[in-house]
């Protein structure tokens, strides 16, 4: 799921998508949330060389979302969640949703 390439010097995370993939769709909604700073790389209207980058990220696929955070590490199919943890944030869990939905606590 996640390794790591050489520093390529990126200050910003780089997001790997397409409009067509709702967990991209989802992970660009949760990073807006959160309002942390990417570069989104469209692969199906973007630049060509987008789709060449991530072929290389991905192992020669065109698996989306792909993300490439500014330490290096590539996370492949990535979830919002595990995103999050490694940008050291956490989002409530499915589980926690619910409880809060149901007044747990009050």
């Amino acid at each position: 799921m996640s390794r790591t390439k050489p520093d390529t010097g990126e200050t910003k995370m780089i997001v790997y998508g397409h409009d067509f993939c709702s967990q991209a769709r989802g992970l660009i909604h949760v990073l807006n949330r959160h309002e942390i700073d990417y570069e989104y790389r469209d692969v199906v209207s973007g630049k060509p060389k987008w789709k060449k980058e991530l072929k290389q990220l991905a192992n020669g696929n065109l698996s989306v979302p792909t993300v490439v955070f500014p330490d290096g590490v590539v996370m492949v199919e990535p979830w919002p969640d595990q995103v999050l943890e490694h940008l050291g944030l956490k989002e409530p869990g499915f589980v926690d949703k619910l409880a809060s939905w149901f007044g747990k606590g009050k």
